[in-house]
């Protein structure tokens, strides 16, 4: 009977032990998932902090008060979300739902200054694709790059760079309002000859185009 008893003690220990081994691996899987929610969390905010800081300092971007005060509770709470030395669950959760929320706020306001950094420069653009098509083209695709916030600071720079190029183009071709309008009746199929003034001929003859505008009676 006594071996009997030693036996079963020995099988129940054995038993604890391996349930024991299996917590701690079920736990140690559980923190590893926890832990790199964590780091995918902490590498989103740290591309957005890059993308933030150089729209700021390259295109005048300046996030509204609420936004600043959300960004800045969320740097805060990212504190305590590894208060005892691993990430915490809840605290994760959270600190995702707020970043989620800051994003989207972001994405609204940097539209906003989109259009006020390109509308200009895109129409203007637009005006005189008929006169340098792949430059024109090539600075379009680039200013479209950062239509729309993706938090990449390459498609910002690639913007930024783009909006540089485009005034360049359209600073060497001499345009003023008068150009600029003759050009826009040119491609809805508007112009007509008393929109050919004196300064429209003499630019036209300056950057050898006055061969390409064509005149036609309307029927």
């Amino acid at each position: 009977m006594g071996m009997m008893i030693n036996v079963l003690n020995k099988k129940i220990k054995d038993m604890k032990d391996l349930c024991q081994r299996e917590e701690k691996r079920d736990n140690k899987v559980a923190q590893d998932a926890l832990d790199l929610r964590f780091k995918n969390l902490t590498s989103q905010i740290h591309s957005l902090m890059m993308a933030l800081q150089y729209t700021k300092g390259n295109m005048q971007f300046q996030l509204s008060e609420a936004t600043l005060y959300d960004l800045e509770k969320l740097l805060t709470g990212l504190k305590e979300t590894v208060r005892s030395g691993v990430a915490e669950k809840d605290a994760i959760t959270q600190s995702e739902e707020e970043y989620k929320a800051v994003l989207q706020n972001v994405r609204k306001e940097w539209a906003k200054q989109y259009t006020l950094l390109t509308n200009s420069t895109v129409s203007t653009l637009k005006v005189i694709i008929d006169i340098d098509r792949e430059g024109v083209t090539k600075c379009l695709e680039g200013i479209d790059k950062g239509s729309t916030w993706s938090g990449c600071s390459d498609d910002l720079r690639a913007m930024n760079k783009s909006l540089a190029e485009a005034k360049i183009l359209i600073d060497r071709l001499g345009l003023d309002q008068q150009i600029i309008t003759f050009l826009q009746k040119m491609n809805d199929n508007k112009a007509t000859v008393t929109d050919l003034n004196n300064n429209v001929i003499r630019w036209l003859k300056d950057e050898k185009l006055d061969k390409r505008v064509k005149l036609s009676f309307i029927g």
